[in-house]
């Protein structure tokens, strides 16, 4: 979830980012036959990319509290564990290093032009929203196996279910669950502490019908 929204924000803040690179210094836009300083709706153009980006930010906020929260109600889940140590380190310092970038991109948006203030505090704001969130909630990163899904909490929301499920494998350190249809999810497997790799194994096979679902190449898990 988190690379696909930060994939989509960065779509939305290249033209945002440009379109006040030329505003700042008023350079020429030939083809709308003006300049930066002097384009029609300019704000209302700026207006428009934040409110886009906005949601972006909204939704992934709203979706990682929600499942920190979720994951934290160990009793509706058959197998619950905090992350593993060397996965809850390498969470913490990548939303640390994306939370800086995003402030830093909000400030370098204030100091081209006031008419980018909208989004730079929009950024500097979830910078701050996502220092936080790494601050409070790497306390109860963890992940939950029930008898519908599976749910990895940290600044990365995985969410597996087993309708459709056809396959789970390791490959590359990661966990893979493929579906009908092609689909594929996925989730670090250094997110399920070794010393609970068996149990999460042992949970996994009584939730899936071992007559659908192939459990390929986790013999090691069983250890």
């Amino acid at each position: 979830m988190n690379r696909i929204t930060n994939a989509f924000i960065l779509v939305l803040l290249f033209p945002l980012m440009i379109l006040s690179i030329f505003i700042s210094f008023d350079l020429p836009l030939g083809i709308f036959k003006s300049s930066g300083a002097q384009l029609p709706y300019g704000s209302e153009i700026i207006l428009g990319f934040t409110i886009l980006i906005a949601i972006l930010f909204i939704n992934r906020s709203v979706k990682r509290w929600m499942a920190l929260h979720t994951v934290s109600k160990k009793n509706q889940f058959a197998f619950n564990t905090l992350l593993s140590a060397e996965r809850k380190k390498r969470v913490i310092a990548y939303g640390w290093l994306e939370s800086l970038v995003y402030c830093f991109i909000g400030m370098a948006l204030a100091v081209l032009t006031l008419k980018a203030l909208p989004p730079a505090i929009l950024f500097i704001f979830f910078g701050i929203e996502g220092l936080v969130f790494v601050l409070l909630g790497s306390r109860r990163f963890a992940i939950g196996l029930s008898s519908k899904a599976i749910i990895v909490a940290d600044r990365e929301v995985s969410v597996i279910y087993y309708t459709g499920l056809r396959k789970v494998s390791i490959g590359q350190q990661t966990l893979y669950f493929d579906y009908l249809q092609s689909l594929q999810l996925s989730f670090p497997m250094d997110a399920v502490p070794v010393e609970q790799r068996s149990t999460f194994l042992t949970y996994l096979e009584r939730m899936v019908d071992p007559n659908k679902v192939l459990i390929q190449n986790l013999g090691s898990w069983r250890k």
